[in-house]
Formats: C-alpha cells, structure tokens, sequence
C-alpha cells in the first residue's frame, strides 16, 4: 500500500478486518475467535481507532510501534497496511489470542507483527528506532509520574519527522485520578491485600499541556476531542449493575452505538464521556 492510503481507512476497516480475523481464526482457535465475531472493536475504541488512522499517516516501509494499545489496530496495521508493527504490552495477557490471530491473517508475512512485553517508562529500543508510535488509551493508567516518563522515551525512540498519536481519557470538571480495589479482571495488577490502587487519570488543559504536550523534542500537531454530548452511552452498556447477559448481548452493537452517539467535540462543550486525541510529530534536532 503506498504511502498515504491509510487516509481511506477507517474506524469500519478495522471492524470489518476484526470479523475477518474471527472468521479465519475460527478453527484453529475457537474461543478467541468468537471474541473477535462478537465484539471487533469496542465501542469508544471505534473512535479512538478512526483518530488514529487519519492523523498517524502510516505508510508500508515504516516501522511503527504500538505501547500498549488494543493489539488489533497493531494487526490491522501490519496486515493490510504492511508496516512492520512492535506491539507491545506490560503483561503478555492479549499475546496468546493474538499470536493466533496473526498466524491467521498474516500468513508468510508474520514477520511484519512481533508482540514483545515492554515498560513504557523503560523501552528497551534504540533512540529513534520508530517511524511512528501509538498508544490508545494507556498512559493514563500509569501511576505516579509514568506518563510524563512514557513520553521521554516517546520521544527517545521516535525518528526525527517521525509521528505519535495518543488518546486519553478527559475530565470537563478538571484533573482526576481514579482507584479502584482490584477484581479478577485486573490482570495487570498483582495480588495484594485489596487495598484501592491507581487506576487512571483523566486530564484537563493544564495536566494535559504539562504532562503530555510539554516534551522540548516533539511539537503538537493536533489536538481533538471526541465523545457523548448528552447521553452516557458507555455507562450504560459496560455497567456491572446490568446482568452479565445483558452486557453480551450488547456486544455486537457496539460499532453501531459508536456511530450514533460519539461525535467530535470542542474542548469546553459539556459532554458525558469525552476523550482526547493528540498527534505530535518529532523534531528534526
């Protein structure tokens, strides 16, 4: 695919390349796969997802690395764009599924995906091994200053002219972290005593410039909003006060859902679920 074809994709690309992968993958995998038919892309992922594909500008010659995304953009990226995708995590809980996945779709081209466990206050690349970098909804989550050390190495690992998109949570009501008490779907938390720990935070203007945009090596390209206006869709669908068959049968809606009622939104317009999406590119020295 020449370079800026990935202009043309978007959020229902991945979507429909989600159902293929639960189609091929069905008889080698079959639990993976059934994830996959059902829910392809969740529903504000959809969003972040379109984000991403129009503003990172990935061409087949680029080496692009994934920190700690949803892997199936990263496998979308490397099958039906051709770059040559790290897609990283801080456990490896999504490489089994994934590696099933890929050997699925990838076929003699499964070079082009590796999936490697890796730190992103601590990447152990070469400065400016990267052509372009992600992270969907990520950094966000990790503790302490974290995130200000995730974009240092950000920064370290990108080329120069190279580009990073990110997406976070934001807050209309000003900076907030959130804890929670671990439960048996907290698979990047250790056992402990139960006791709340860092969950994630959602920036406001000014945590968003200091801690993100801030980065003497990278200069801001973009910076949009995208979200519920009125109704807090979301909520509603992942509730746990909604009976665990309820939730599944919501599911296969989830595109549909993000198609009726996740818009782009200005900075300052009131919402009930907003995320922002931020594209920088490095500089030259």
């Amino acid at each position: 695919m020449r370079a800026g074809a990935l202009e043309k994709l978007s959020d229902w690309d991945v979507y429909r390349f989600g159902l293929e992968v639960g189609a091929r993958t069905l008889p080698l995998a079959p639990r993976d796969a059934l994830k996959r038919l059902v829910l392809p892309v969740e529903y504000i992922r959809c969003a972040e997802f379109r984000y991403v594909l129009e503003h990172l500008d990935v061409a087949a010659d680029h080496q692009v690395l994934d920190i700690g995304s949803p892997k199936l953009l990263s496998l979308f990226l490397a099958a039906r764009v051709g770059a040559r995708v790290w897609a990283t995590d801080l456990v490896d809980y999504f490489f089994p599924a994934y590696a099933a996945y890929a050997a699925c779709v990838l076929g003699g081209h499964r070079e082009r995906f590796r999936m490697e466990t890796q730190d992103a206050q601590g990447l152990t690349y070469e400065d400016g091994a990267f052509d372009r970098v992600f992270s969907v909804s990520v950094v966000e989550h990790i503790p302490g200053d974290g995130d200000v050390a995730a974009m240092h190495e950000i920064a370290r690992v990108l080329r120069p002219g190279g580009l990073v998109c990110l997406t976070v949570p934001w807050s209309d009501r000003g900076y907030v972290e959130e804890f929670q008490r671990p439960d048996s779907d907290a698979y990047w938390v250790k056992p402990g005593d139960g006791e709340p720990v860092f969950y994630q935070r959602a920036y406001d203007r000014d945590s968003l410039r200091k801690r993100l945009l801030g980065h003497h090596r990278l200069d801001v390209v973009d910076v949009s909003f995208w979200g519920e206006r009125r109704i807090a869709v979301e909520d509603a669908i992942l509730s746990r006060r909604l009976p665990r068959l309820a939730r599944y049968a919501m599911l296969p809606a989830h595109f549909a859902l993000n198609r009726l009622f996740l818009r782009r939104l200005g900075e300052a317009e009131p919402s009930r679920k907003k995320v922002a999406c931020v594209t920088m590119r490095r500089r030259a020295t």
